[in-house]
């Protein structure tokens, strides 16, 4: 517990050291958000913000895990940051560079989430890591299904979570206190090694909330987003905790769901439930300011997350 706790203050202080440069560089090399223009128009002012910032959690944790980590449950989280980072980057890049926020076509990223999961679902069979905690069960191996499933999640989780990073200091709030709860999960499992990895980005995390609350001088960008959503299911994997992952990260499901409700309500009956989804976003046109609102999901994270733990009681031997 002590080794995660001072990865996390280390990987805070030392990130936050490094977001004005990266802030600098960013806005140099021209990387400005793009707006969607039928978003809510109070984020129209937010248009040339720097974005990609997520470029600093992977710098941030690769040197991290080479320093204190280097286990193989470590390096199955960082795989997922890099793919996911990869993907993300890609997509700001065609994006910018496009002058609108249009980038990848999302059957393309669905793609290669789906296929960035399967090589993780195939190295977390190869290095031992099947085995899940099971809602009132224990705990029992995946064997090869771990492969569909990790794909599907890969693809369920990276989106999720880019859906959620809408509106100032909102998801990387509630990143920080998911990945924060994995880390404690793998404390309580016995996994120190396992907890490293999602403290290390709760942290980077936690420094990035100093320049990315209202108003934000940075965004974390789908280089972020799809990198934090690719390694939070990684970290469920290797902490044994995939199935109760959709319970802590019950505040990206919600997300989920409002859009999916809304575009479906919209085609069946022509009527829109939320004034405008994901969820966030219902409240900003609702009148809204930025930091309640991250403040209301962030108390929901913690909420799942307490939740999450005590169902699954990690190291319970009852």
């Amino acid at each position: 517990m002590n080794t995660a706790v001072l990865v996390f203050l280390l990987a805070l202080v030392i990130s936050a050291l490094l977001y004005p440069f990266a802030i600098g560089q960013l806005a140099r090399a021209r990387m400005g958000q793009q707006i969607r223009e039928e978003g809510p128009a109070a984020h129209h002012g937010k248009a040339g913000t720097p974005t990609a910032g997520g470029v600093v959690f992977v710098v941030v944790a690769v040197v991290f895990y080479l320093i204190a980590d280097r286990s193989l449950a470590g390096a199955l989280v960082l795989l997922a940051l890099l793919l996911g980072g990869a993907l993300g980057f890609v997509d700001d890049f065609a994006k910018i560079r496009g002058g609108r926020n249009l980038g990848l076509r999302a059957r393309q990223k669905i793609v290669i989430q789906l296929a960035s999961g399967a090589l993780l679902g195939l190295l977390a069979v190869q290095w031992h890591f099947t085995s899940q905690l099971v809602p009132f069960d224990g705990r029992r191996a995946l064997g090869g299904w771990m492969i569909l499933i990790a794909a599907l999640a890969v693809a369920a989780g990276a989106n999720a979570f880019n859906l959620t990073d809408g509106s100032d200091g909102l998801a990387a709030g509630a990143g920080a206190i998911t990945f924060g709860a994995l880390a404690l999960v793998a404390v309580l499992e016995h996994q120190p090694k396992a907890g490293l990895m999602p403290a290390i980005l709760a942290g980077t995390l936690a420094g990035f909330l100093f320049y990315n609350l209202f108003p934000a001088r940075l965004f974390m960008g789908d280089t972020g987003s799809l990198a934090l959503g690719t390694a939070m299911v990684a970290a469920a994997i290797a902490t044994g905790f995939l199935w109760f992952l959709p319970v802590l990260a019950l505040v990206y499901v919600v997300e989920t769901v409002t859009v999916i409700v809304q575009v479906a309500s919209f085609k069946l009956t022509g009527n829109r439930p939320f004034r405008m989804s994901p969820l966030h976003n219902h409240f900003i046109v609702g009148g809204w300011k930025e930091t309640p609102l991250a403040l209301w999901f962030w108390a929901g994270s913690l909420v799942a997350a307490a939740l999450a733990v005590a169902l699954a009681r990690p190291g319970s031997t009852a």
